[in-house]
């Protein structure tokens, strides 16, 4: 089990099968700022039904937070995510594959 910064527990089943999504790569490096689902898509190149998909999926498994903010233009609130952490190690140990989240 992986257990990330606020607390929830993920297996790391669950989190090697979220990363070996062709798309998840990618949002993951873009999202180093708040961004609409809109903007990620752009950002990482990736077609926006599945940069929806997949940061739902990110931010189920606390690999994403979510923000609403206000266009001051119409008023309307938009959702913007960004990753939860900085660096991601894979280590091998006796115990199987360990994934560490920094930052």
């Amino acid at each position: 089990m992986l257990v990330i910064e606020n607390g929830k527990t993920v297996a790391e089943q669950e989190l090697f099968a979220l990363m070996s999504a062709p798309a998840v790569p990618d949002l993951l490096r873009v999202a180093d700022e708040p961004l609409t689902v809109k903007e990620l898509s752009c950002r990482a190149d990736v077609p926006l039904s599945t940069a929806y998909r997949e940061v739902k999926r990110l931010h189920e498994a606390s690999l994403f937070e979510k923000s609403i903010m206000v266009d001051h233009s119409d008023g309307r609130h938009v959702a913007q995510y960004h990753r939860t952490f900085e660096r991601m190690e894979v280590s091998v140990t006796d115990d199987g594959l360990r994934i560490e989240l920094a930052g």
